[in-house]
C-alpha cells in the first residue's frame, strides 16, 4: 500500500501531475490511470500539503476538478517554490550534511573523504562507509558547497567561503538590506526564482515591495530543466532528453545542439531551441515537455551553429522553423493614412520583424519578408484587418485559410461581396 509522505523523491512526476491535475485542470481523479486511486489521493495530498489556500475544487460532468487558484497581486512570492523545498532525505542525509560542514568549518587546509570519515566515527560515533561520504562530497561540490583539489595521489575537500553578511564585517547593514531587496524583486522576475525565495527565507524576509501583473509562476517547475540545459550551453556539449507532445502524449528522444533559450512575453513561455544534426535544421521545443536531460560529448563546431541560428532569426517570426518549405515569401499592401493615422504605419515599422516595408503611393505601403513559417504570422496579419488591399505568398494554405476567415467575418456582418479585396 502506498503511505502519504509530504516530501517529493521524483520532481518530474510531481511536476507533470500538477501541470495535468491542479494547473490545467483538465483532469480529475477518474482519469488518472497510471496507478491506484489510492496514488491520486496521496498525490493529491502532497500538493496540498505546502500549497494550501491556493487549492480550489470545482465540480464538472466529469466530476470533482482540483485546480490552483492565486491572485497575483496579493501573493508575495511563488507558491510552487513549495515544491522545490520539499525534496526528500534519509537519516543520513541530514547527519552527514551537519558532519561535514562542522568537520571543514575549520580545516581551511582541506580533508580527504577517507580522513572524514574516520572523523565521524572518532568524534560522532557513527560509521558510514567511505564510498558514502564520498558521494556526498561529490554532490556538494557540485552544488558549490565545497571545492577539491588534489595533492599526490589523494583528493581533499574544503569547503567554500559563504556569501557575504552583516556579522561577517563584509558589508553594512544598508548595503545588505539593499541586496535583499534586489533579491526580493530577482525572486519573481527572473528564471531560478527559488534560490532568491531561499536567501529571503535564511534572511526572514518576505516581499512586501513588488506586485507583478503579468506572472507566469508555472514555469518555475521548468527550472531544473533549465538548470541542466545552461550548463550543457555554458560548455558547448550536445545534449539528449526526452520529449513529450502536448497533443498525442507520445514521448521521444530527441538529441542536439542546445544554442539559445526563447521566452514568450505573451504567454511566459519558455522554449529551447535546437540544431539537429541530421536533417541539418533548428528546432525549439517547449521547456515543459522536456525531461532527463543527458549531458553528452563537447561540440566542436558549437560557435558556428550560433552563427547560423543569428542569421536564420530575422526569417523566423516566433519560434517555428517548420514552415511548409525552408522559406516563405508574404508580400501584404495595406492602405494607411500617414497624416491622421501615424501611429498604425509606426506600429507597422516597429513590428516588421525583418520585414521590408515600401511606400507605394500615398496611403498604400507594402509589406514583404521571408519568413520560416507564414502560419506564425497569421495573428499578426488580422490586427491589420480592414487595410489590407492584398495579401499574397507562397504558403497557398495559409494565405488561403487566413483570406477565408477574413471572407467569412465580413459576410457575417453583413458587408457588401468584394469588399474583403480591399476596405478601408
Amino acid at each position: 500500500m502506498t503511505e502519504f509522505n509530504e516530501l517529493i523523491k521524483n520532481f518530474d512526476r510531481i511536476r507533470d501531475y500538477m501541470r495535468q491535475f491542479f494547473i490545467y485542470g483538465y483532469k480529475n481523479r477518474g482519469d488518472f490511470d497510471k496507478k491506484s486511486g489510492r496514488t491520486y489521493d496521496n498525490e493529491r495530498r502532497r500538493v496540498e500539503s505546502w500549497l494550501g489556500d491556493y487549492v480550489k475544487s470545482a465540480y464538472t460532468e466529469k466530476g470533482k476538478n482540483i485546480y490552483i487558484s492565486v491572485d497575483s497581486k496579493t501573493i508575495p512570492q511563488n507558491p510552487l517554490y513549495g515544491a522545490w523545498k520539499s525534496k526528500s532525505f534519509t537519516d543520513n542525509d541530514i547527519l552527514l550534511h551537519f558532519f561535514l560542514l562542522d568537520l571543514l568549518f575549520d580545516s581551511p587546509e582541506g580533508k580527504t573523504a577517507k580522513d572524514l570519515a574516520d572523523e565521524i566515527s572518532s568524534r560522532y560515533g557513527m560509521v558510514f562507509d567511505g564510498q558514502t561520504v564520498r558521494l556526498k562530497l561529490k554532490e556538494y561540490e557540485e552544488l558549490g558547497l565545497f571545492t577539491s583539489f588534489k595533492q599526490g595521489k589523494n583528493l581533499f575537500y574544503r569547503l567554500l567561503p559563504g556569501p557575504a553578511s552583516p556579522n561577517g564585517g563584509t558589508l553594512s547593514p544598508d548595503t545588505w538590506q539593499a541586496l535583499l531587496s534586489a533579491v526580493t524583486f530577482y525572486q519573481e522576475a527572473a528564471p531560478f526564482g527559488f534560490v532568491g525565495s531561499t536567501i529571503l527565507d535564511e534572511a526572514d524576509m518576505e516581499n512586501h515591495l513588488f506586485q507583478f501583473k503579468h506572472h507566469f509562476i508555472v514555469h518555475t517547475l521548468e527550472d531544473g530543466v533549465l538548470g541542466e540545459i545552461l550548463t550543457a550551453m555554458k560548455e558547448r556539449k550536445k545534449i539528449s532528453f526526452i520529449n513529450r507532445s502536448r497533443r498525442s502524449q507520445n514521448s521521444s528522444t530527441v538529441t542536439g545542439i542546445p544554442l539559445k533559450i526563447y521566452v514568450s512575453t505573451q504567454t511566459g513561455r519558455r522554449y529551447l531551441c535546437l540544431y539537429l544534426e541530421g536533417p541539418r535544421r533548428f528546432l525549439n521545443y517547449r521547456l515543459d515537455s522536456i525531461t532527463a536531460v543527458t549531458h553528452l560529448e563537447i561540440c566542436e563546431k558549437y560557435e558556428e551553429y550560433e552563427n547560423a541560428l543569428l542569421r536564420n532569426m530575422n526569417h523566423c517570426w516566433g519560434v517555428s522553423f517548420d514552415g511548409s518549405s525552408r522559406m516563405e515569401e508574404l508580400y501584404m499592401k495595406l492602405w494607411i493614412d500617414e497624416e491622421r493615422e501615424p501611429h498604425i504605419l509606426n506600429r507597422l515599422y516597429r513590428e516588421s520583424r525583418g520585414g521590408e516595408i515600401l511606400k507605394i503611393r500615398d496611403h498604400e505601403y507594402l509589406y514583404s519578408g521571408l519568413f520560416f513559417d507564414t502560419n506564425e504570422m497569421l495573428s499578426w496579419v488580422k490586427t491589420f484587418t480592414g487595410r489590407i488591399l492584398d495579401i499574397q505568398g507562397t504558403n497557398a494554405m495559409a494565405i488561403g485559410k487566413l483570406v477565408r476567415d477574413l471572407e467569412t467575418m465580413y459576410h457575417m456582418y453583413g458587408l457588401p461581396k468584394g469588399t474583403e479585396h480591399g476596405t478601408v
